[in-house]
């Protein structure tokens, strides 16, 4: 299949709620991806931070393998050994009680929010059920999970939205701690913003929302969909403030490939949920637990977080360098690997100059660029993105604003 073919087969039986690039993958190995023609592209998105560990890795694809011969699925109503490590593994890690598997990010912040309002009706029959969020958050696309999204071009043409969300000036804790009342049951953020541009939690406003926990009863939900698991330079992004969760939610790179969420609490809020309570048909699936243990398999023995916060400095490190030289670059920002440049240009045609040179990024926000590469790049990958960007913004000064690469 060419090009061609299939864009002609999208546009006839697929509905069209993605704008796709201009390219057809056909494999991957690595921190590389080939089109149908073996052009090879330098991939720093990594299907939006799930492909950490790369393309077809080979721990991964032996543990999948081994398990399908095994088993590859039975009811969450039996034991299995794949599910049962990979809970112990993450709530040891965390710091956290209790596991719930799901098949996404969406529906493991569905999870969270599940678990805190019916401990609050159920066990402690006390009328709050409100869950305070943040402007310009990203929490999934579910009915649920589109009203806690603090973003209404998301939520345009899907109302009536799920109620009982509230929304505030994200690192503003007066802005959070005015919307508080007696119902609130929970503040739910994203201690990096990714969705929005790459904006980190300030120290301040983590620690002032512990405060607002202890002071008004209230639980914290962190959704740590795409900034968890290594991808900030730490295990979990909350630990670069010293600021636990009662609730943290998961996904994006735990499948290594394969679609798994993850929700895990601790304290009196995991007696919210009981036999019945919520269920899942495919969630914590041996073959996708399998790839899960391998993954967290794959992170230790490689030291891979410690890589990725070497990575991410260096990067920041190099393009402020090039800021330095480069008035139109505005800012880079972000944690690890985790990282957002702002500029002075159009996002979507430095995405089409960084393609036709074998490179692939994220353009969001019309004027970002965003990276979110495998853990596993080195010094030399990022020389590549950073060379081409200073050789994009030059060419763009020569020619007034209109790149051909």
């Amino acid at each position: 299949m060419d090009i061609k073919q299939a864009q002609a087969i999208d546009k006839k039986y697929v509905f069209p709620t993605y704008r796709r690039t201009n390219l057809l993958i056909e494999r991957g190995k690595g921190v590389y991806v080939y089109d149908e023609n073996g052009k090879k592209y330098l991939d720093l998105l990594a299907g939006i931070a799930v492909n950490s560990l790369g393309h077809c890795n080979s721990r991964v694809n032996s543990a999948i393998n081994k398990q399908l011969k095994q088993l590859s699925h039975v009811s969450n109503l039996y034991y299995t050994e794949p599910m049962l490590t990979l809970a112990q593994r993450l709530c040891e890690l965390a710091g956290m009680q209790k596991a719930f598997f799901a098949n996404s990010g969406a529906e493991a912040n569905e999870a969270a929010i599940k678990l805190v309002r019916r401990y609050h009706s159920e066990v402690l029959n006390d009328g709050r059920n409100e869950i305070i969020c943040a402007l310009n958050s990203f929490h999934g696309r579910t009915l649920c999970t589109l009203a806690a999204t603090g973003q209404e071009i998301y939520q345009k043409g899907f109302f009536p939205l799920v109620p009982g969300f509230k929304h505030a000036v994200f690192n503003d804790i007066e802005s959070v701690e005015k919307m508080i009342t007696p119902k609130t049951a929970a503040i739910m953020v994203e201690p990096i913003q990714g969705e929005a541009g790459v904006f980190p939690a300030t120290a301040s406003f983590m620690k002032g929302l512990a405060s607002l926990r202890k002071k008004h009863g209230i639980h914290l939900i962190f959704d740590e969909v795409q900034c968890g698991l290594g991808r900030s330079g730490k295990w979990f992004a909350f630990q670069h403030y010293g600021v636990k969760p009662d609730v943290v939610s998961l996904a994006k790179p735990i499948g290594a490939g394969l679609p798994l969420g993850v929700m895990m609490a601790r304290g009196k809020v995991v007696t919210g949920f009981g036999p019945g309570n919520h269920a899942t048909t495919f969630g914590a699936g041996p073959v996708v637990c399998a790839a899960a243990n391998a993954f967290l398999d794959e992170m230790e023995e490689k030291s891979l977080v410690e890589h990725v916060a070497e990575m991410g400095e260096y990067i920041k490190g190099r393009i402020n360098d090039l800021k330095s030289r480069e008035s139109r670059i505005k800012e880079v920002r972000g944690k690890g690997l985790m990282l957002a440049v702002e500029f002075d240009g159009d996002a979507v045609d430095a995405l089409e100059f960084f393609l036709r040179n074998g490179v692939i990024v994220n353009a969001i926000r019309k004027t970002i660029i965003r990276l979110l590469p495998p853990f596993i790049i080195t010094k030399k990958h990022a020389d590549t993105f950073v060379d081409l960007f200073e050789k994009y913004l030059h060419e763009q000064s020569i020619s007034g604003g209109d790149s051909n690469g």
